[in-house]
């Protein structure tokens, strides 16, 4: 049996942001839109913006026209203001933290070698790039697709400059939701990839589920825990949420050849939430989905 992410993982997390001082002025910001239904722009806990609350998700220019409105110019300001103070670096610190404790349990669970093969790894919902930066850092190649990059004002200056030191050779960006019509552009990037990872993918979760099952992927997905809208009513809890997550995708499991069900591990010593469901199949060859 493949040991546990944690055993892999041992060396002490940093100290987590003063997450009510943030999280209490984000959400005074855009309180007034419902919990039950997040638009562009809107935001939860965990700081990873949501991708709304259409099927099909949001698009590029869905986001760039929220951000020239007032209410979303404002939350852009407030995040790129934010993020250069001490609060805001901590952030920026612990997601870094988060995004190379994830990247390491991929290597330990996969192997390098395996992750650097084909058109390396799919990040779905990549903003503001943390976890881009730990890919490229071990030398994986990374394509970020996400239709709110670079919209959201929470990308640190740091992160800016090493992700613009790479050419798409090796960084590519696809400002586009995780859905369908995705699929039936890029399939040969889904074939070629070699593994999926998502942190925190709230609309986009169903799609990773089912699509990384089509294609029999390699998975690597962390539930959103303060996606309260996403919990289902009759659990409504994170809890819940995570059954109904692995049960579901019980189901997308049984409908392609080679692909094993999510199993649910922890990622160890990070400062948010350490719930990770993980998909392994038995053989690199990924399957073609089936309408």
């Amino acid at each position: 049996a493949q040991a546990s992410l944690a055993q892999a993982l041992l060396s002490p997390a940093p100290l987590a942001p003063p997450r009510a001082l943030w999280c209490e002025a984000a959400m005074a910001l855009y309180s007034a839109y419902p919990q039950s239904s997040c638009m562009p722009g809107g935001s939860c806990g965990c700081g990873c913006t949501c991708d709304g609350s259409q099927k099909q998700g949001y698009s590029a220019e869905d986001w760039d026209s929220y951000n020239v409105s007032e209410e979303g110019g404002q939350l852009y300001h407030w995040w790129a203001d934010w993020i250069p103070t001490p609060e805001g670096q901590q952030w920026v610190s612990n997601k870094r933290w988060e995004a190379r404790r994830m990247v390491d349990g991929m290597i330990h669970q996969w192997g390098l070698q395996t992750l650097q093969q084909g058109e390396g790894v799919i990040e779905v919902g990549g903003d503001p790039g943390f976890v881009a930066v730990e890919l490229l850092r071990s030398g994986i190649r990374v394509t970020v697709v996400d239709p709110a990059f670079g919209a959201s004002g929470k990308q640190d200056a740091q992160t800016r400059e090493y992700l613009h030191c790479f050419d798409n050779t090796r960084l590519r960006f696809i400002r586009e939701p995780f859905n369908q019509a995705f699929v039936d552009t890029y399939s040969d990037l889904l074939h070629g990839a070699s593994a999926l990872v998502s942190l925190y993918p709230d609309e986009a979760t169903d799609s990773c589920l089912y699509f990384s099952a089509a294609f029999a992927k390699r998975t690597a997905l962390i539930p959103c825990n303060e996606c309260a809208q996403y919990f289902p009513p009759d659990e409504p809890t994170y809890e819940g949420f995570v059954k109904q997550l692995l049960w579901t995708d019980r189901g997308y499991s049984r409908m392609f050849e080679n692909c094993p069900p999510m199993t649910r591990e922890t990622l160890g010593n990070t400062p948010y939430c350490q719930v990770i469901l993980l998909r392994s199949p038995p053989v690199a060859s990924a399957k073609r989905h089936r309408s």
